[in-house]
């Protein structure tokens, strides 16, 4: 059944492929590519985990990713002739702002990081750096600690200019023409990681990891020289490969930072493949009992009973934000303990089978209409939405990071980086030359 599973998966990578004009950043090619990625983790691990792939576990994975592709299906066909999908455009044809306040930014992004950091350390009762940060992560983890709604705008202001540096950074570097100095656009992003450091919640490093690797690409496809070679998809996936490495070597350091103690490879096998390896011994132990959008939406109930709480209005139901352990120890003494749930537990546990053919559907739609709108406004902010938003597509085999992340603070880190960018670019100071220039891929 395992390898039933992974050939269903690659015809599935290689359709979405296909379907998505050879782009890496369609986001169907994306869910189908990691799923497989993920699933090869598994099978990795096979004896050390004891692998019993189902028959239900292949029917729900494979009708979400069927839906899913529907759903981006449906958005293509009513957007077929307003974007041709496949136009590329290099940055020598584009006309953006040079000027870029770099320095107003490198002095803002040092001063709000050290209040927030200052304030993060003097709330934490460990004594040396690394039982900082663990009673830092166990605070947040279980005691849904935070430093406050001013010091996290000031993490959030922090984050958003790391994010409009790197669109910066990508503009510098392609334009290869550019002045702006190389270091104080980068010191902000280090800044950040920083900040990011000391909140020990990685993914937030992840998610940036992310952000930089699809934003490059967007870049990469309409500044590359299609004249001169056309294999372009082969030289991102080396591109891809090296900057992988960097973000789970860096993300494997963080953890070993707050006292983690697994090595690197069990580190990248129980947060890379346990997500669908759980769902299948979850979902042939389900008992059925639905519970209606209480896991799905568990993050938007808390916040509206938060802002109702005041009114006397209690909103009671939602679960725990930390999915229960899955342990125990195979026949070759192996101990697998983990916590991390595929995207399709909670869409199950509300729904069951609906489940997962509404939730993908959905996120197909709302997925390939970001894309669609990023492919058409080129070198703007919807590469930037695009770039930031598309971390629960990645994560979808993980862990759901869509619907559960419905609370203010995701406003606040949409809403910073669309303020920053429309007071540094503002709405026409980056527009196309000349759009005759602009080609077709094969």
């Amino acid at each position: 059944m395992a390898i039933l599973m992974l050939a269903v998966l690659a015809v599935f990578v290689f359709i979405a492929y296909i379907t998505g004009r050879k782009m890496f950043l369609s986001p169907w090619f994306l869910l189908c590519a990691m799923t497989f990625a993920t699933f090869i983790i598994v099978l990795l691990n096979y004896q050390n985990w004891e692998v019993d792939i189902s028959g239900k576990f292949i029917l729900y994975l494979t009708t979400a990713l069927g839906a899913f592709g529907v759903g981006t299906a449906m958005i293509n066909l009513t957007q077929k002739r307003e974007v041709k999908h496949s136009a590329v455009l290099a940055l020598k044809d584009v006309q953006y702002k040079k000027s870029y306040p770099a320095n107003l930014f490198l002095i803002l992004s040092l001063l709000l990081a050290v209040f927030y950091i200052v304030k993060l350390i003097a709330d934490s009762t460990g004594n040396s750096f690394g039982e900082m940060l663990r009673d830092i992560y166990n605070k947040t983890a279980n005691e849904d600690y935070s430093p406050g709604l001013i010091f996290n705008q000031f993490f959030q202001v922090v984050r958003a200019i790391a994010y409009i540096n790197t669109f910066r950074l990508f503009l510098k570097f392609f334009s290869k023409s550019d002045k702006i100095s190389f270091i104080k656009i980068i010191i902000p992003i280090i800044i950040f990681f920083v900040a990011a450091l000391i909140t020990t919640d990685r993914n937030i490093f992840l998610r940036y990891g992310i952000y930089f690797v699809c934003l490059w690409m967007f870049f990469y496809y309409n500044n590359f020289d299609y004249k001169k070679g056309k294999k372009i998809n082969v030289r991102i996936i080396f591109g891809l490969v090296v900057m992988a490495a960097v973000i789970f070597l860096l993300f494997f350091i963080m953890g070993k930072m707050k006292q983690y103690t697994s090595d690197f490879t069990v580190s990248l096998s129980i947060y890379g493949g346990s997500g669908l390896n759980n769902f299948n011994i979850w979902i042939n132990n389900f008992d059925g009992q639905l519970k209606y959008g209480q896991s799905t939406f568990t993050q938007l109930i808390t916040t509206i009973g938060a802002i109702l709480k005041p009114f006397g209005i209690s909103l009671q139901g939602s679960v725990n934000r930390i999915d229960p352990f899955i342990e125990y120890t195979s026949a070759n003494g192996y101990f697998y303990s983990s916590n991390i749930y595929t995207a399709l537990k909670p869409f199950v546990e509300d729904f069951g089978y609906f489940g997962v053919i509404i939730f993908p559907f959905l996120i197909g739609l709302f997925y390939q209409w970001l894309y669609v709108k990023a492919i058409k406004n080129k070198y703007s902010f919807s590469w930037i939405v695009y770039s930031f938003l598309i971390y629960p597509i990645i994560f979808f085999p993980i862990l759901e990071q869509l619907f559960r992340r419905f609370h203010l603070g995701f406003i606040y880190e949409l809403v910073w980086p669309l303020i920053i960018y429309v007071l540094v670019f503002g709405r026409n100071k980056i527009r196309v030359l000349n759009e005759k220039n602009c080609i077709q891929r094969n």
